[in-house]
């Protein structure tokens, strides 16, 4: 049988960071697809992903590459921020092949499944939660039965025209029992690429080594309500396995992890390092931290080991802020985290989110002028897009107007009541993106990085990236 497991075409430069120049980056293979073929390529199914995200394919595209390859069940994964484009292709592919099961999943569908019965009429099956395991079992039966199943576990299925949500599927709690993703699916020579002047070498991989958030109390995040998951994380050994094979058989020569919070359990870092030395790993490597969960030791023994850039989600420069959305930290913790990493000369890449609930033009400066203050080497701004479900939905239905036409993650969809008006937040947006990256201070501690030619052509295309988001 065949198997086609699709993204959607969804401008990421544009809809998911916000610039108007044509940038290519920002582009990884969508892992969550490569962990669902992983067992269906095991069993002797005929698997191809067609990632229609990075390679900007239409649907017209994807559906002459679908007639070439004769699916007998699709797949389309999709995120709340590209909802609309997986709508438009499902019902693109229901029109032109309508003998062939769709199935729809992704975080998206955990979350707003309604909105996906409303936009998908003719949709076959819908998969909630993790889903290496229930797809498995769907594409089993379908082979044996030629139809769609009414009642495994983390499914919605469409009976007598109604549609019933099954129990939910029970998550792998050892996460070292899951196969590694079909990596071997994709051309890490091909369009995958960090943001500008987020990476070292070329090809990058992206791995996730945990599930869930340690933390999970962050107002905006999932993480927080609806869609948390218990916390699990692979044993360092298996990290080690996956990276080998994508240094081995995939060329790959840098790793970005993509975990919630990488840095945290000292004991899993140290042992990891460790391995990675041990196995003579030496490559750069990235990641996503919390403050509150790093010491100057553990950043020097990582970047010992090839750590070279974090990303901290810092959302605010204001501490009753940082309250407000529950984020456990305080902006003496943001300040001593970005000193460790700049004495140790560790990149780092700083989140804020405007326009939160509370947040006035005033406010706004404060992040903006923090954000400069403490020495971060990046920095992106946000417009607060409050997700339908989280705590921080609740918040800003009481405390300003939410606008419920959502064109992306940088559209403007939350007006606090310190703002007048939409344009207000945009302007200040631009403002914080123009104040921090042309500040001549900033702009003379990095013409000291000019130093080979691979870096000048990302510092100009991060150029053009950031004069995409300011102008």
């Amino acid at each position: 049988m065949n198997i086609a497991l699709l993204t959607p075409p969804y401008d990421i430069m544009k809809k998911g960071y916000g610039s108007k120049r044509k940038v290519r980056g920002g582009l990884f293979p969508p892992l969550g697809l490569a962990y669902l073929a992983s067992p269906l390529l095991k069993d002797g199914y005929n698997v191809k992903i067609i990632d229609a995200s990075s390679y900007q394919y239409t649907n017209d595209q994807i559906y002459k590459i679908l007639s070439d390859f004769k699916p007998d069940i699709i797949g389309i994964s999709s995120v709340t921020s590209s909802a609309d484009e997986s709508y438009s292709l499902a019902n693109h592919l229901k029109d032109k092949i309508k003998d062939v099961p769709i199935i729809y999943g992704g975080p998206h569908t955990s979350c707003f499944p309604e909105m996906v019965f409303d936009n998908i009429k003719q949709l076959d099956l819908l998969v909630y939660g993790e889903g290496e395991v229930t797809f498995k079992k769907i594409v089993d039966f379908y082979q044996k039965e030629k139809k769609i199943p009414q009642d495994i576990p983390g499914t919605w299925a469409k009976i007598n025209g109604k549609w019933i949500k099954n129990i939910p599927a029970q998550p792998v709690f050892k996460l070292d029992e899951l196969l590694m993703p079909a990596y071997e699916l994709f051309d890490y020579n091909g369009v995958y690429k960090p943001l500008p002047l987020q990476y070292k070498k070329l090809p990058t991989a992206n791995i996730i080594t945990s599930r869930g958030c340690p933390y999970g109390k962050c107002t905006f995040c999932y993480e927080s309500g609806r869609a948390s998951q218990i916390y699990r994380r692979h044993n360092p050994e298996r990290v080690i396995e996956e990276i080998k094979f994508l240094v081995n058989k995939m060329g790959v020569k840098e790793i970005a992890f993509w975990d919630d919070n990488f840095l945290i359990s000292e004991d899993w870092i140290l042992k990891f390092c460790d391995l990675l030395d041990k196995e003579g790993l030496n490559m750069p490597w990235s990641v996503v931290a919390r403050v509150d969960t790093i010491n100057k030791k553990l950043l020097e023994r990582a970047k010992k080991s090839g750590l070279w850039n974090v990303f901290f989600g810092i959302e605010t420069g204001n501490q009753d802020l940082l309250d407000r959305i529950k984020k456990g930290i305080t902006l003496d913790q943001v300040r001593q985290a970005v000193q460790w990493c700049n004495e140790l000369d560790i990149d780092t890449r700083g989140s804020f989110m405007l326009a939160l609930p509370g947040e006035t033009p005033q406010k706004a400066i404060n992040t903006i002028n923090f954000a400069c203050d403490i020495g971060v080497t990046y920095a992106q701004f946000l417009p607060t897009h409050p997700d339908w479900g989280t705590a921080l939905y609740d918040d800003a239905v009481g405390s300003g107007r939410v606008v419920p036409l959502y064109q992306g993650r940088t559209s403007i969809t939350y007006i606090p009541d310190g703002y007048e008006n939409a344009d207000e937040i945009r302007r200040m947006q631009k403002k914080a993106y123009r104040r921090f990256y042309f500040r001549l201070e900033y702009i003379l501690k990095h013409l000291k990085r000019l130093n080979d030619i691979g870096k000048i052509k990302q510092y100009f295309d991060a150029l053009k990236y950031i004069i995409g988001i300011s102008t």
